[in-house]
C-alpha cells in the first residue's frame, strides 16, 4: 500500500496531509508523483504520524 491509498482510507487530502504533517504541500506533491524517490527521514516520520502509522509501516508499505 502506498501513502495515497493510506489517504484515501482516511480521507484526507494532499493538502489536509501537509497541514497535519507540517510537510510543505509542494514537497507532498513531489513525493505522491514520484518526483522525490526517497524523501528525508524525519519527512517520512512527519508524514507517518500524520496518517497515524509507524514509519517501519509506511516504509514497507511503501517498498511492497
Amino acid at each position: 500500500m502506498e501513502i495515497q491509498e493510506l489517504m484515501k482510507r482516511k480521507h484526507i487530502t494532499p493538502y489536509r496531509l501537509a497541514k497535519l504533517s507540517g510537510v510543505s504541500q509542494s514537497q507532498i506533491s513531489r513525493i505522491l508523483s514520484g518526483k522525490t524517490m526517497e524523501p528525508k527521514k524525519c519527512t517520512l516520520v512527519k508524514i507517518a504520524v500524520a496518517l497515524g502509522v509507524s514509519v517501519s509501516e509506511l516504509i514497507s508499505e511503501k517498498s511492497a
